[in-house]
């Protein structure tokens, strides 16, 4: 009996925990969709943004399966509560402690894949989202770079090639105007030159062969002229590509990444607080796992009137409750009042200790006021909501 209650819970959870993940990440994915849009203007494939989508996935991940998580915790639950079947259960000698041990189960599994992709899936994503970033612009460089155009699609350079008799290989007849540094413009004439790609370090150089270089600066007044036999000329991505990249190294770094940068700042003597702060929050995000799980069975089956959306609308609560509270102790981390390790983990140990309060009383039978009350609150909005449309 118990091991069919427990397939039941399992199989009434799980199809709303992905129905919520989904959801949740599409909707963090909002915020992509501006620079989606710039790399699709700029004549980037579908396939190859969605690759990017694919491999940036695990930073979102890390946050919407907690709240996926809660979700199907809540309604499931409010399911059960609301036809009866937990009664059902009680009757059957199954108590509030063995219901939750199914959900348990599944947070535990939760919380392992969610810090498998905090420790390793972050890294995977970084690399491969940077090398398909690389690939994208090494084919627009091979493909852009028209004769007897003046092609601008290089950051500070303009690129004039009279020839290029097999495309994206080899260029004749090469103008270059270079005015990355304003301070000394380059002008670079050459004979021929062909693209190189380095995967090591991600970059695309164009090789000039037989040219010179003419240099001005502007505060001083001195020109000069040099020749040489090879130039390689290191071809910056597009403002598009390094918005992107700068976005995630700035955001989305892997634990490791944010394990050395602390030690570099150390070695120079620079405040580590704010990248000690991130790092235990990576440990600390993929606990909330067990944390949502706790919360989400007692006051999944609480008793109310508001329907199925009460569920949703409780979650999102939640949800938003516990990243205030991360928020105000990152702050309070950062002004020195808590310790780093602190700013990640007290939010979850206020809402375990919630948790096992509300498991506790639930399993009484006790009602938890302030859930009351926020109950007769939701009722009393629903019942004012419907007589608009009424009086309409």
């Amino acid at each position: 009996m118990r091991k069919t209650a427990y397939l039941y819970i399992l199989k009434e959870t799980f199809p709303i925990f992905l129905i919520g993940l989904l959801t949740f990440t599409v909707i963090l994915l909002m915020d992509k969709i501006l620079r989606l849009i710039e790399l699709i203007v700029s004549g980037v494939s579908l396939s190859q943004i969605l690759m990017l989508l694919f491999f940036i996935s695990p930073s979102f991940l890390i946050f919407t399966i907690p709240m996926a998580f809660l979700l199907g915790t809540l309604l499931s639950f409010g399911r059960l509560s609301g036809d009866s079947e937990i009664i059902a259960f009680k009757a059957s000698g199954i108590s509030l402690y063995q219901l939750f041990l199914p959900i348990s189960i599944l947070s535990a599994v939760a919380y392992l894949f969610t810090t498998f992709l905090v420790f390793y899936g972050l890294p995977w994503g970084n690399q491969g989202f940077m090398s398909t970033l690389y690939q994208i612009a090494q084919s627009k460089a091979n493909i852009e770079i028209k004769e007897r155009v003046f092609n601008d699609m290089f950051n500070g350079l303009v690129v004039y090639v009279d020839k290029v008799p097999v495309q994206g290989k080899k260029m004749e007849g090469i103008l270059i105007y270079d005015e990355r540094d304003p301070e000394k413009i380059h002008t670079i004439f050459a004979k021929e030159g062909f693209l190189v790609n380095n995967p090591e370090t991600q970059e695309v150089i164009l090789r000039l062969m037989d040219g010179d270089i003419h240099r001005s600066e502007s505060q001083t007044k001195v020109y000069q002229k040099m020749k040489f036999d090879t130039y390689d000329l290191r071809l910056e991505l597009s403002k598009t590509f390094t918005a992107w990249s700068a976005r995630l190294k700035e955001h989305e770094m892997s634990i490791d990444e944010i394990k050395e940068k602390i030690n570099k700042m150390k070695a120079v003597g620079l405040d580590t607080t704010s990248q000690e702060v991130e790092l235990h929050k990576r440990y600390a995000i993929p606990f909330a796992c067990i944390v949502f799980g706790l919360i989400g069975v007692p006051l999944g089956i609480q008793p109310r009137r508001s329907g199925r959306s009460y569920g949703f609308i409780l979650s999102i609560f939640i949800i938003m409750m516990y990243y205030i509270s991360l928020t105000i102790s990152e702050i309070l981390a950062m002004k020195k009042t808590l310790l780093p390790y602190m700013a990640g983990w007290t939010p979850n140990l206020l809402f375990f200790g919630l948790g096992v309060y509300l498991l506790i009383k639930t399993a009484k039978e006790s009602p938890f006021k302030p859930l009351v009350w926020l109950n007769e609150g939701l009722d009393f909005i629903q019942r004012k909501w419907k007589g608009l449309f009424k009086d309409v």
